[in-house]
């Protein structure tokens, strides 16, 4: 019954909360179903959503969020159900900089090829509890950052690809965030302008919101229409040598580990 869904599960308020499995992988297996689920913020999920998630059980939430946006958005949900949230500490202002010094370069194009390379090894603090709760088997989880795209992006492209998924089906997953995603449903309940004098994710997002239709996300890809997780593919192949070198390297997962991952997602 639970899994009648295709992938975008039926939330009311939520936005971007989609199961990861289902999509293949060059072994000729697939994603396990009901295990690992993607998503944006969930402070506007309803009870009657909070219900329905709840007979997934669900075990851990991974927040990839700052403090800043935490704050803002709490995960109430995860909070009321007893549902243990992994994250590391980190603020806003360190991507705001971080983004600042990008919009040096020539380009908007060449600011996102910056700012994905670079949360490659920023958010590595991140994507290590992801992998670590992987191998624990502590499943159903759910990865999120405030829109589910560009964080969550990149730590589902590395769990697809570690699986051996093909990269087209993990730049479609990818895409699928400008589709499923909900602002509205994202910021619902919060005054951004009046937040954002003691809060600098509000102070960002309201200048982010301001003259743009909430409804309609804005598509991940450069002017080109190169799809922004490429890069990250790209980096993995040029920088580290592949998925398998960047696990071990930079999240210390070693190849038996990942053999023990597609042991334990795949059917």
């Amino acid at each position: 019954m639970l899994l009648t869904y295709r992938r975008l599960l039926p939330l009311g308020g939520g936005s971007n909360f989609r199961d990861l499995g289902g999509y293949p992988t060059e072994s000729g297996l697939a994603i396990r179903r009901g295990d690992v689920f993607r998503s944006g913020a969930m402070s506007g999920l309803t009870p009657t959503d909070e219900t329905y998630l709840n007979q997934f059980g669900f075990k851990a939430v991974v927040d990839l969020r700052s403090r800043e946006e935490i704050a803002l958005f709490p995960n109430n949900w995860a909070q009321r159900c007893g549902i243990e949230i992994f994250r590391h500490d980190y603020s806003i202002e360190e991507i705001v900089e971080a983004t600042n010094g990008f919009r040096k370069l020539d380009t908007r194009d060449r600011d996102y090829l910056a700012l994905y390379r670079w949360l490659l090894e920023f958010a590595a603090p991140q994507f290590k509890i992801f992998f670590k709760l992987l191998l624990q088997g502590t499943t159903p989880v759910v990865i999120n950052c405030s829109a589910g795209q560009d964080r969550t992006g990149i730590a589902c492209a590395l769990f697809l690809t570690a699986l051996g998924v093909p990269e087209d089906w993990v730049v479609e997953d990818y895409l699928l965030s400008t589709d499923f995603r909900s602002p509205k449903n994202e910021i619902r309940g919060v005054d951004l302008a009046d937040a954002a004098k003691d809060n600098a994710f509000a102070t960002l997002m309201l200048g982010h919101h301001q003259g743009r239709e909430l409804s309609r996300p804005n598509p991940l890809l450069t002017s080109d229409g190169k799809p922004l997780i490429k890069f990250v593919l790209e980096k993995l192949r040029t920088d580290y040598g592949g998925i398998e070198s960047y696990l071990s390297k930079v999240l210390k997962v070693n190849g038996r580990e990942v053999s023990l991952l597609r042991q334990c997602y795949l059917d």
